[in-house]
């Protein structure tokens, strides 16, 4: 017995797909099943983080984590030719963000805008990678339309790149505990509130929750030497926003329930409240833990979000 496969293969117009980059294409990737099917593609994981996402005047298409390192990923969508303007939005996305990956997906690549690619990639910190991929639709006959990433340019020996830094990051005694803990916590917070979108715990010693922009997020986090867990936001660069939390300082205090300590570095900066015990890893105290950093991370949500949004407002 033999299949009848009748039909030929043919490419459709990406525009007749996804008639608006932001409106349905970027809607549409956005989507976990469609970013796996990008991340294969790159070699990485994709964890969503939101799109159209503000930062100054401008809107990132989609910005993403790496769930395994943090590391920020900034996707600029162009269903045409690549042009100058998207090129530089993604060098200017990336920058503002101190992101690690950038990715420019386009219908069809300029030559001198894959040598403009080529070239970051040669000069870049060799922890930046920068992703040239061009969207196809094929399909055969009345088949569904099948859309395919092509990678038209990477950084060179990146899969070995990948492959060198996992084996020389081999995962220790210490962080399988500390995954161990996070999925521990994640369980909890999911019994108390399932709509708290938690990310994949990996084994690190923080864990993010995104407040629906991406100006800051709160992160809750473990010190094994000091034996301290931390609640705090976490703000990628800027100041302003900062001083906007800490003239609101005390109103936070009393919505936290306790004494926010600001901090600021040259770049980064946030505020923190702090948990000291006598082991971390004590199981026998991992409800009383847990449910303080549950109630941190709620409360600090609470208190920072009505702040972000008149920050905005402000702008």
């Amino acid at each position: 017995m033999t299949n009848d496969i009748s039909g030929k293969l043919e490419q459709v117009d990406v525009r007749k797909v996804w008639e608006h980059e932001a409106r349905d294409f970027s809607a549409w990737l956005v989507k976990p099943e469609n970013l796996e099917i990008l991340g294969e593609a790159m070699g990485i994981e994709l964890e969503p983080l939101g799109t159209e996402v503000e930062m100054g005047s401008f809107n990132i298409d989609i910005l993403c984590r790496e769930p395994n390192t943090g590391e920020r990923v900034i996707i600029e969508n162009q269903l045409e030719q690549t042009d100058h303007d998207h090129l530089g939005k993604l060098v200017t996305y990336a920058a503002g963000l101190d992101a690690k990956y950038l990715v420019w997906i386009v219908k069809d690549v300029r030559d001198e805008h894959q040598k403009a690619i080529d070239w970051l990639n040669e000069h870049l910190d060799d922890a930046v990678c920068c992703f040239l991929i061009k969207i196809e639709v094929w399909k055969i006959g009345d088949s569904p339309r099948a859309p395919r990433f092509d990678v038209i340019t990477v950084k060179n020996n990146w899969a070995a790149t990948v492959k060198r830094t996992a084996s020389a990051t081999e995962v220790s005694s210490l962080k399988l505990k500390q995954q161990k803990l996070w999925e521990k916590l994640a369980l909890y917070i999911k019994s108390k509130d399932s709509t708290i979108k938690i990310q994949t715990p990996g084994p690190k010693h923080w864990l993010d929750f995104s407040i629906g922009n991406s100006l800051c997020h709160v992160s809750l986090s473990m010190n094994t030497q000091k034996n301290t867990f931390a609640a705090g936001v976490y703000i990628n660069s800027d100041k302003e926003l900062w001083e906007h939390f800490k003239s609101h300082a005390s109103e936070i205090d009393a919505i936290v329930g306790e004494e926010v300590r600001w901090w600021e570095a040259s770049k980064a900066s946030g505020g923190v409240i702090n948990l000291h015990v006598e082991d971390v890893f004590d199981q026998t105290k991992e409800e009383e833990y847990f449910q303080w950093l549950y109630e941190g991370l709620v409360n600090l949500k609470k208190a920072l979000i009505p702040y972000v949004k008149n920050y905005k407002n402000l702008k």
